[in-house]
């Protein structure tokens, strides 16, 4: 009787612990948590990670968000998978990925992301057979800040969660706070992103999940805050930007405790797949770290950001036990163990670590890999415009990014600046001191565009191209947008196709953009269609449609679209396009709509002041209603927020239109007062 009690009791244990075949893998990565901020504000990590292999020693192989997450997602260096920096590379989806390999042992692949550089047409979608990457353009906003919110991210992690709760899942939910632009601070930043993960571990709570799952909680790299003069990150290699939090956390918490030997992100997939008893691809570096004991390795990372966008040196650095050695125009070497905030160089005192971590290197593909090669094509197109041969941005004597770091501090106050003209004059000596800086070049021309000199503008976009070929394709962007404000639409296209070619965001929007001005309707919409199949286009593409739409006089379509367009922005959180409420208010006009009209046309006064078209037109809906006193008020107000001879003549022509010649001679009068040149 006892035998077969004991028997009962070994079966039913067994049974309880038996490992689910296909067990929910559930990825979450939070962008930019520095290991050393997870502690007393991060309660609900802090309580994970007392459930999980919790690897106080993890390492990022790049400082820079679409790199390191293909490193965690293939189990290889920048240098295997192709990606060395954000923009300007693509995944070869050849490579396997934790996504791809899941999906073919019978996984359902999902994922939801909060970053605009981790958007699927960078490949990094591959394998998955849900990627939510709706995430909408905002204005003014650098591609690296385009963010969606992470409630917002995680709520959808949880609806493609519920709705497949029917077959094994592996979900990646990525969290974009704490990246900058902080709201208001990095620490506040970390504890939203906390508080996130709190709500999203609670739904799989209560959906049974949890203890189910297989649960990954990492970071992609970390932030500067300064400690070395860096504020953000993607320039240096220090611990503060490459160590980061790894939590690893088995089904029904198997297994738990501490690993406190150097880990690598590339060990994170093989970890997955042993834990589900998935092989893993041969020839990977990474290793699982479930095994008993783990080997003593050598952990590489590396930065291309600085030789690509600021035309510095580019770093790398090794990580071999306790030292963390920086390979760059002058050398450092520093005890991590002894030294956790890199103070104290051991470089020159320490030759022979130094050498030895230098040779180390060696074992690397170390390389420098520019951004998509200039196809035959692209190079065509360089060519007729007159590019490629004016210039080079390939390698040689570049400045050690630690001696111009200060320089990044004059950027955040430029971007500061209100005043266009200010700017310029803060820009010109620096860009004198680092002409291979992209984002100076950016500024120089945005800053041109807000004066309206769009010419000058497009001349500085145009001179980017030259000094850095590499970054062909999201110059001559700009420098479309650029000739189409200036009235140059041959230009306009000849460099939209050359960004088209160089696959640069947004470039079938601005054809379109282009052959609605040419009035070339049937393009227009060609590539207004082309633009819709980009999530974080759509809202653009829509706005597209909706004024071709007006432009065919098919005033209920734009506003059908107009209405569509409206209800994706909510979705996406993206910014309203340019001029949305002067289009709504002509079509409301056309519609016969008055007073929604004048209520759109008061909407888009106050976005933008400078649209005259917005207070004539507002103006002449009261005039047409007999209301002359309200339309000369509207005429005046227009003169009043713009004192110059063109929005007098503007009112004129208007005015002479309407039959109103009295007052029209009285606005040409103020104009030729308001360009006669000051006296005293």
């Amino acid at each position: 009787m006892l035998k077969r009690f004991v028997l009962l009791f070994l079966l039913v244990i067994t049974g309880c612990t038996r490992q689910e075949e296909h067990p929910p893998v559930i990825l979450i990565s939070i962008d930019t948590l520095r290991s050393d901020h997870v502690g007393a504000i991060t309660p609900n990590i802090k309580a994970f990670a007392r459930e999980s292999i919790d690897c106080r020693n993890a390492w990022s192989h790049a400082p820079l968000t679409l790199p390191s997450h293909l490193s965690i997602l293939t189990g290889l260096l920048p240098a295997e998978h192709g990606v060395r920096d954000n923009a300007g590379y693509r995944f070869d989806a050849s490579h396997p990925t934790l996504a791809s390999l899941l999906a073919g042992t019978g996984y359902h692949t999902e994922a939801a992301v909060s970053a605009y550089v981790l958007r699927a047409s960078t490949g990094v979608a591959s394998g998955f057979n849900e990627y939510d990457d709706n995430i909408g353009m905002v204005s003014g906003a650098p591609i690296g800040a385009l963010q969606r919110r992470g409630e917002a991210t995680e709520k959808i992690a949880e609806e493609l969660i519920a709705k497949n709760l029917g077959v094994p899942q592996f979900c990646f939910l990525h969290l974009y706070e704490p990246h900058a632009p902080y709201e208001p601070t990095y620490d506040s930043d970390v504890k939203k992103a906390d508080a996130i993960v709190g709500t999203f571990f609670r739904f799989l709570k209560k959906e049974g999940l949890y203890d189910r799952a297989l649960i990954v909680l990492l970071s992609d790299h970390g932030e500067g805050l300064m400690d070395h003069g860096e504020q953000e990150h993607g320039v240096f290699v220090y611990r503060e930007s490459l160590q980061v939090p790894l939590m690893i956390k088995l089904p029904h918490s198997a297994r738990r405790g501490k690993i406190d030997l150097p880990v690598q992100l590339i060990d994170v997939m093989p970890t997955i797949l042993d834990a589900i008893g998935v092989a893993a691809p041969a020839g990977l570096r990474g290793v699982s770290l479930l095994h008993d004991t783990i080997p003593a390795r050598t952990i590489y990372s590396e930065s291309l950001y600085p030789r690509i966008h600021l035309g510095w040196s580019e770093l790398r650095s090794v990580v071999s036990g306790s030292m963390h050695f920086i390979d760059a125009p002058r050398e450092e070497l520093y005890d991590v163990a002894h030294d956790l905030r890199e103070r104290r160089d051991l470089a020159a005192k320490d030759r022979r670590t130094s050498a030895a971590l230098h040779e180390e290197l060696g074992h690397y593909d170390v390389r420098f890999s520019a951004p998509e090669q200039i196809d035959p094509e692209e190079a065509k197109k360089l060519a007729a415009l007159g590019y490629v041969s004016a210039g080079t941005d390939e390698g040689g004597n570049l400045p050690d990014p630690k001696t111009r770091i200060a320089d990044l501090a004059k950027l955040k106050a430029i971007g500061a600046a209100s005043d266009p003209q200010k700017k310029i004059a803060m820009i010109e000596p620096l860009l004198a001191a680092n002409p291979r800086w992209s984002d100076l070049r950016d500024q120089l021309g945005d800053a041109y565009d807000e004066l309206g000199e769009h010419q000058k503008a497009a001349a500085a976009f145009e001179a980017g191209i030259n000094a850095t070929p590499r970054l062909a394709a999201q110059f001559a962007r700009s420098a479309a947008q650029s000739l189409l404000l200036a009235g140059d639409l041959a230009g306009a296209e000849a460099h939209a196709r050359l960004a088209l070619a160089g696959n640069a965001p947004g470039a079938h929007l601005l054809l379109g953009e282009i052959a609605l001005a040419k009035r070339d309707l049937s393009t227009a919409s060609v590539e207004a269609q082309e633009a819709d199949r980009e999530p974080s286009d759509r809202v653009e593409a829509l706005f597209l449609m909706a004024r071709i739409a007006q432009t065919r006089g098919d005033y209920g379509g734009a506003l059908r679209l107009l209405e569509v367009e409206e209800e994706a922005r909510r979705k996406n959180a993206g910014s309203q396009p340019e001029h949305y409420h002067f289009v709504l208010a002509d079509v409301l006009a056309h519609l016969g709509r008055m007073d929604e009209a004048r209520a759109q046309f008061r909407e888009e006064i106050a976005a933008e002041p400078r649209n005259l078209q917005a207070y004539s037109d507002l103006a002449l809906i009261d005039f047409l209603a007999g209301n002359r006193e309200g339309a000369m008020a509207t005429l005046q107000e227009m003169v009043e927020k713009n004192p110059t001879k063109d929005a007098y003549l503007f009112a004129a022509g208007g005015l002479e239109k309407w039959g109103d010649k009295e007052n029209a001679s009285k606005f040409r009068q103020r104009a030729e007062m308001a360009g006669r040149p000051i006296t005293r």
